[in-house]
């Protein structure tokens, strides 16, 4: 803003200097026609704020052209106020002037004027610039330059955009105004000129100038507008006058998408309608309350105007505002007059760009000719000044040419409002010289430019007619009555329908609930068959039989399934691992299935609605899966190839019955869901519920019989044609009696073969039939099934047909064919018996040897016999405790092997001594040994004479032991004895164990801890048992020592039996260290 400030007050020196100055080309006077008392030209041409803009734009062009700084321009100006007679004469003086004649004329400012002015001109070949006539009678005069844009382009362009929407019948209403120069009546009739004489095939079918203006006559304008077209012009001087029209045509029902209203804006300026004012909003006060209903008819009102590239610009409204400034300085000098006219005209602009088209095209003379010779010969000529006028300029209304004929060439803008009518969205430019040039700124119409008409283009005449005539009249407005007695018997047939249909749905929905009642299983009444507590039981360890163990291994190779008893009977139940719930198709669904039954069907039994997660129940069948009878290393069935025929063709039969039946296919074929019952008849199983198999994630065990299409997604749902795919991985897991692609060279499994076919791998499994006789036609039936395109395999009914003949086995039964092969089986099977009879009585013997080795032989027999092992009370036993002496530091200088080895060594000599006594051996728990006497067999009290025994020959048999790794290093041991009462019995059911309980237990093991190496450590119960109750034992008080847990206790060392030598190692030994 300050540079503009700067560049204004610049200006406003450079002209007054310029013009005080002499100057070196001379002088040049300019002539200049204004209104000046008619106060309704006010905002549009008033000398008092349109006069200013020739020095601005003479600031302008001598920075543009620099030897326009040597002239002196002159002004004259006269106010002819738009009188014909006036201007005529006006122009003759400042053209005769005896001292000072004008060599060019910038006007004029009334149409009405100008022809008489533009003659004048041309007698004396005057350049006459014009600034404010916008009609295009002048192109053909030889003297004037026109700086505006004309009606006649803007009425091509109109005719252009009503072409390109195939608008061919419109109607022009128009009012104007003599304070706004009739801008309205001149557009008008250069519009119908135009479309009459250019665009012959566009109809304008009614015309109306509006004079009187009151709610009859806009009323009848209304109707007449209905009848005759849906495309209306509007060209409005008086804005407030357009909105009562417009609420007129609201107040009709015009307010529709039918109908197409176009907003002239004849002003031609570059502000929507009137200066930041919307022609739909009521200014007054009170408001009308109607800016509602404006605003709604807006919506299907297009506003045509000219554009101007730059127009309305900071620097125009900079240009507007310093019109006062500008006028109170030479040459105009106006100060009272110019108060109150505080910016510039409207067309202030035009002036502006008029005067710098003739200064620029005499800058262009004086710099071909020569400075003093063009001002002195060429600045008045009109011939030589037009022919430099031609071009671009920089004008203040927007960068704008000059055509070939000194027109400005006109562009003009076709937009809808926003904003409430104080903005538009401009969709359509047209570019005029001579012939327009659209250009479109939407790209997608329905979105843009129709979008207030629901995406649609209006038609040039609606489907119906304007006024309904092209559609009939219908049946009810020609036949009321007629129609009235017709709609009361419909009525009451139309209730009697609807009380039939809602018994029927009643009914109907009625039978739904009963049906659903079938299919709706009550998953807390459901018994899981062969929980873990059943499998635990006495009675499954001893009953469980053959059936049993098939159905347990279902389902622990089927992580997704499970069994449960449901009304005295095995189902299946299949868990699906999704969050759903049920919708009408769904039970309906449900109920179909329901209602399938055939012999190679496992019956679907219904679906679990209070379930944790959706399940739904099959029958089972006793023999488990395909795969359990073809691929399983437990299989001791001969399968022939009539067997291998049976199975294939029953899997055929069901499948071929899904396919037939509403259901449609499988989807999920598998061995797996190929089940066989105590008859050997295959019932396919897990069919049905795609709206929950659709949410599942399949893994790749899974996924080895699908087809590849649905592997890799090609295809939304399965179908038919998958489940044939299917079907071959099927017959070829019968013909190779192995599971798919076992056979085949992948590596990395089943994972692998799925991942191959996902990309788009042609991977299948070896077809090596097991059987010699297998017709070799098979194996082509079988790669036609598994074809990769879907539609090249066969169909169901076709292989059915085709198997039949290859195995020719039409009148055999399966049962008779089995039976026969089970007797030739059964007088195998007795010598297998027999052999295996024996092998089991010797597996036998070995078991009880080796439980005998775990458990007390009374124990064993009791657990074998399936008696419960009670706890029990022995009144006195004695118990035995050792451990090795300082077996870590040992341990430690052993690697583990060698650690495990000493003491295999070690245990294996005392296990062959304790077998020569009567003494039960507890348990090893590393270093510590745990015997004890006296049970499970009461002994008196021999158990302490057996255990000092074993005590003392336990210490002598370390004399003669060695440790192979570490030769120099002996093993020494501490032991403890301890007499009393204890409790016995068996703990746990894994690894059972015989364990011993008491306090006796306690002492023993303080007596062994509490012990020195190579020493015997009793207690004073034993002690008193062995020398008081049995005697012949040497021991010697140790005295009273402190026993963690026990308090002070007296203790005893066994030295040994009273009839052995005195002298032994070991009495040495006890003595020495006593």
């Amino acid at each position: 803003m300050m540079l503009l400030t700067f560049l204004f007050l610049f200006s406003i020196f450079t002209t007054i200097n310029c013009q005080m100055n002499e100057s070196n080309y001379g002088i040049v006077r300019v002539g200049m026609l204004f209104s000046k008392k008619t106060e309704m030209f006010k905002d549009f041409q008033l000398y008092q704020g349109t006069a200013y803009a020739t020095m601005e734009a003479l600031w302008l062009a001598r920075i543009n052209m620099s030897d326009l700084q040597f002239i002196n321009f002159q002004y004259s100006w006269e106010f002819p106020e738009c009188d014909t007679p006036m201007a005529a004469g006006k122009t003759f003086e400042l053209i005769n002037q005896e001292d000072e004649p004008i060599d060019a004329l910038l006007g004029l400012g009334c149409a009405e004027s100008a022809e008489v002015v533009i003659n004048i001109g041309a007698y004396y070949n005057i350049p006459i610039y014009l600034w404010s006539v916008f009609t295009s009678n002048y192109q053909n005069a030889t003297n004037t330059v026109q700086v505006t844009p004309n009606y006649k382009d803007f009425g091509r362009s109109l005719g252009e955009i009503l072409d390109k929407f195939n608008w061919s019948t419109l109607c022009l209403i128009y009012y104007s105004t003599i304070e706004a120069l009739n801008s309205c009546n001149y557009f008008s009739e250069t519009f119908l000129s135009t479309i009459n004489n250019e665009y012959q095939h566009i109809n304008v079918v009614f015309v109306k100038q509006l004079n009187n203006y009151n709610n009859s006559t806009l009323n009848t304008l209304s109707k007449q507008i209905k009848a005759r077209s849906r495309i209306i012009i509007l060209c409005f001087n008086d804005y407030k006058k357009l909105r009562d029209l417009l609420l007129n045509f609201y107040d009709n029902g015009m307010s529709n998408p039918e109908y197409v209203y176009i907003n002239v804006d004849a002003d031609m300026d570059y502000y929507v309608n009137a200066e930041n004012k919307s022609i739909f909003i009521d200014s007054n006060v009170p408001n009308d309350g109607r800016d509602m209903d404006a605003l709604n008819i807006a919506k299907y009102m297009f506003h045509a105007q000219v554009s101007m590239r730059g127009g309305n610009s900071k620097r125009h409204n900079y240009f507007r505002s310093v019109a006062r400034e500008v006028m109170r300085n030479p040459p105009f000098n106006c100060t009272t007059e110019c108060e109150g006219y505080d910016r510039g005209t409207r067309y202030a602009g035009y002036l502006h760009d008029a005067a710098l088209v003739y200064y620029i095209s005499l800058g262009k003379i004086m710099e071909i000719y020569g400075g003093e010779a063009a001002i002195k010969n060429l600045s008045s000529n009109a011939k030589y000044l037009r022919k430099y006028s031609e071009g671009t300029f920089p004008g203040i209304t927007g960068e704008f040419t000059i055509n070939n004929k000194y027109a400005r060439i006109s562009e003009f803008s076709f937009s809808t409002y926003k904003d409430s009518g104080l903005n538009i969205d401009t969709w359509i430019y047209s570019y005029c010289n001579g012939t327009p040039v659209l250009t479109l700124t939407y790209k997608d119409p329905k979105t843009t430019i129709w979008a207030n008409r629901d995406g649609f283009q209006p038609l040039d005449e609606p489907i119906c007619g304007y006024s309904g005539e092209l559609c009939p009249e219908s049946f009810i407005k020609a036949n009321p009555v007629v129609f009235g007695v017709v709609i009361a018997v419909a009525v009451v047939i139309l209730c009697i329908i609807i009380g039939v249909i809602l018994s029927c749905f009643y009914i109907k929905r009625n039978e739904a609930k009963k049906e659903d009642e079938l299919w709706k299983v009550s998953y807390f009444k459901l018994e899981e068959y062969g929980n873990e507590k059943d499998l635990m039981s006495k009675r499954s360890i001893q009953s469980i039989g053959q059936v049993s163990q098939k159905i347990t291994e279902f389902s622990d190779c089927n992580g997704k399934y499970k069994l449960y008893m449901y009304k005295n009977e095995i189902i299946i139940g299949c868990n699906f691992n999704v969050t759903y719930e049920l919708n009408n198709n769904d039970r309906k669904h449900l109920r179909m299935l329901r209602m399938l039954d055939h012999e190679n069907l496992s019956k679907f039994i219904g679906y679990a609605i209070d379930a944790p997660n959706p399940m739904c129940f099959f029958k089972f069948c006793f023999r488990g899966d395909l795969r359990n009878v073809f691929c399983s290393d437990n299989n001791r069935i001969t399968i022939d190839l009539f067997f291998s025929y049976s199975i294939i063709m029953d899997v055929i039969c069901g499948l071929q019955y899904i396919h037939s039946s509403p259901l449609g296919y499988h989807g999920y074929l598998t061995s797996l869901n190929c089940l066989v019952d105590e008859r050997w008849q295959v019932k396919i199983t897990n069919y049905g519920m795609p709206f929950l198999r659709k949410l599942e994630t399949l893994d790749s065990q899974d996924l080895m019989w699908t087809a590849p299409e649905i592997v890799r997604e090609e295809v939304p749902t399965p179908s038919s044609s998958s489940d044939i795919f299917s079907l071959s991985i099927i017959i070829t897991e019968i013909l190779n009696q192995k599971s798919a692609y076992d056979n085949t060279d992948v590596q990395g499994g089943v994972d692998e073969v799925i991942y191959l076919m996902k990309r788009n791998k042609l991977i299948r499994p070896k077809i090596e039939p097991v059987l010699d006789n297998t017709p070799p036609a098979i194996i082509l039936l079988i790669k036609d099934m598994w074809n990769e395109d879907a539609h090249e395999r066969p169909s169901i009914d076709k292989i059915k047909t085709l198997i039949k003949e290859m195995f020719n086995c039409k009148s055999k039964n399966l049962m008779d064919h089995l039976f026969l092969m089970l007797e030739n089986y059964t007088t195998t099977l007795e010598e297998e018996i027999n052999e295996r009879t024996k092998e089991l009585v010797e597996e036998k013997k070995k078991a009880d040897i080796l439980l005998s080795r775990m458990l007390p032989a009374q124990v064993a027999e009791k657990l074998k016999s399936g008696q419960t092992v009670s706890p029990e009370l022995f009144d006195s036993v004695t118990i035995f405790f050792s451990d090795v002496v300082s077996f870590t530091a040992l341990a430690s200088k052993c690697t583990p092997l060698q650690v495990v080895n000493l003491l295999n060594s070690l245990y294996t000599t005392f296990d062959s001594i304790i077998s020569e006594h009567d003494v039960y051996k507890v348990e090893t728990i590393g270093d510590g040994y745990l015997c004890v006497s006296g049970l499970p067999i009461r002994n008196g009290y021999l158990h302490a004479k057996e255990i000092a025994n074993l005590s003392l020959q336990l210490i002598k048999s370390l004399d003669g032991f060695r440790i192979e790794y570490l030769p120099s290093e002996k093993i020494r041991i501490r032991i403890g004895i301890n007499s009393g009462p204890c409790v016995a019995g068996v703990v746990g059911l894994s690894m059972p164990r015989y364990c011993l309980f008491g306090d006796t237990v306690n002492t023993a093991s303080r007596m062994e801890s509490n012990g020195k190496p190579d020493h015997i450590h009793m207690s004073s119960e034993a002690n008193k048992i062995l020398v008081e109750k049995i005697g012949g034992y040497i021991t010697e008080p140790r005295g009273e020592i402190i026993i963690k847990g026990k308090g002070v206790m007296e203790t005893y060392w066994l030295i040994g039996k009273v009839d052995e030598n005195s002298n032994n190692a070991m009495y040495t030994s006890y003595k020495n260290s006593i």
